[in-house]
Parts: structure tokens; C-alpha cells; sequence
């Protein structure tokens, strides 16, 4: 039931997100996020308890499901690190409409400014600064934009509830 991780050996970044990504498992202790999303125990336990994030008791230990564990880690990595490391295999495992796509914008210095403010205080890059404050918006017109790109809500919801 409990994917087995051995936390003698440490396990690069690339390989945490390879792991949760491509082997998914039916559930994860809370040992296992925590070493999956190199999340301190101690805060992953103390963001559950006090019910920021989800889990569930079994037999009296913390269990994510695969979509805990993956929403953990989408709030740990930007979404440019989940696709560098899974590099082709992301097409296969992501919704289509959360493939990376470039694109060149111009804005007034003073928001290049504050965006730059926010993604070195978050510790995330420009990229992760600006999907952190588009996401708001992006669920705003889900509804909106369903009927105009199919599949739509499912990359903004990814992974999906239970």
C-alpha cells in the first residue's frame, strides 16, 4: 500500500519529482512527502494539523493519496522544474494544457520590479513569481475558458480532487 522509499540515500530533486511523477504510489506517510518534496517533517506534519493541507489518519500515522502528495510538490517546485525533470515523459504524464510554452511580453519597469521583489522572496525564479500571481486569474475565467480550450479546468485543477 505504502510505496517503500529508503531514506539512506538522498535523492536529487530530478529524482524525487521522476519518482512521485512516474511511480506513483497508492499512498505516502508523511516521512515520504516530506522526503519526496524535501519538506521539513516537522512543517508538512504542522501544515496538516492545522489543516493547510490534506491528509488522513490511518492507524494513527499521516497518509497522503498520490494527488496530496503531487499538490505538495507542485507548492515546492515551479512547474519548470517538473517538466526539466521529467523531461519527454512530461507529455505523458501532464494534462497537454500544462505544457510550457515561451512567450515575450513587455511590461513597465516598476512590475518587472515587484515580480522580481516576490520571486526573490519566495526563493522561485521570475517564471514561478508570475505563475503565482496569474494563477488567481486563470481560475477566475475557468469556466469561461472550458468551452474555449478543451481541457482547460482539468490543467488548472491538475492534479484533480478526490
Amino acid at each position: 500500500m505504502v510505496q517503500d522509499i529508503s531514506y539512506t540515500v538522498t535523492m536529487t530533486r530530478q529524482e524525487c519529482i521522476r519518482s512521485l511523477f512516474l511511480v506513483p504510489a497508492e499512498s505516502y506517510t508523511l516521512r515520504e512527502v516530506a522526503h519526496l518534496t524535501d519538506t521539513p517533517a516537522r512543517s508538512l506534519r504542522r501544515e496538516v494539523a492545522n489543516g493547510y493541507r490534506d491528509a488522513s489518519k490511518v492507524r494513527g500515522l499521516w497518509c497522503f493519496t498520490w494527488r496530496q502528495a503531487v499538490c505538495a510538490a507542485m507548492q515546492r517546485w515551479t512547474l519548470t522544474e517538473i517538466h526539466d525533470a521529467l523531461g519527454s515523459d512530461a507529455a505523458a504524464v501532464l494534462p497537454p494544457l500544462l505544457a510550457l510554452r515561451s512567450v515575450t511580453i513587455r511590461l513597465p519597469e516598476y512590475i518587472v520590479l515587484a515580480l522580481e521583489a516576490v520571486a526573490a522572496e519566495h526563493n522561485t525564479t521570475l517564471d514561478g513569481a508570475m505563475h503565482g500571481e496569474l494563477i488567481d486569474f486563470a481560475g477566475s475565467i475557468a469556466g469561461w475558458m472550458e468551452p474555449r480550450a478543451a481541457g482547460y479546468q482539468r490543467a488548472y485543477m491538475y492534479p484533480g480532487r478526490e
